[in-house]
């Protein structure tokens, strides 16, 4: 079989539930689906009407039962560095389905926010990686990434924040 050509592009609104279901099987991958409590409805009002995150499409020419031509995204935002004093771009996801892997098609999702980052003048790109997922480190270095061991992710869910909002 031969690889396909691929388009990286800007989501469109129609693109969210071909998206949506990627999102589930990375959670799926992960192993935190039971965290998965968005709908395709939430998606929708996040990239479209509210605008507070934006994403990247890999489109390929070729279609099977399973699903349609797109085969990967990366979902995005700004964010801001006290110490640059500019944005940043911060990756919440990048997914590309299992069978298109090691094509670059991660590679080129990566590469057009690059680009993305560069015309917005920011100043870094970051995003998280499970520790167990040694293939995406190794990708991630591969191409100039710094995994960074001292710094840990702090969240505060819904119910936390309401009880440190009272």
């Amino acid at each position: 079989m031969s690889e396909p050509s691929c388009e990286i592009r800007a989501a469109r609104p129609n693109d969210v539930p071909e998206i949506f279901k990627m999102l589930r099987e990375l959670a799926i991958f992960e192993k935190l689906e039971h965290q998965l409590t968005a709908s395709e409805d939430d998606m929708h009002d996040a990239l479209f009407v509210r605008r507070c995150a934006e994403a990247l499409v890999a489109q390929t020419d070729r279609q099977d039962e399973s699903h349609g031509p797109l085969v990967g995204y990366a979902i995005y935002f700004e964010n801001f560095s006290t110490f640059l004093c500019k944005p940043g771009i911060y990756l919440e996801d990048i997914y590309v389905r299992p069978e298109f892997r090691k094509m670059g098609i991660g590679k080129s999702l990566l590469r057009r926010l690059a680009e993305i980052a560069i015309e917005r003048n920011c100043g870094r790109m970051e995003w998280a990686v499970l520790n167990w997922n040694q293939n995406a480190i190794d990708v991630y270095q591969a191409i100039g990434g710094d995994v960074l061991p001292d710094w840990r992710i702090v969240r505060l869910g819904t119910e936390t924040i309401e009880k440190l909002a009272e």
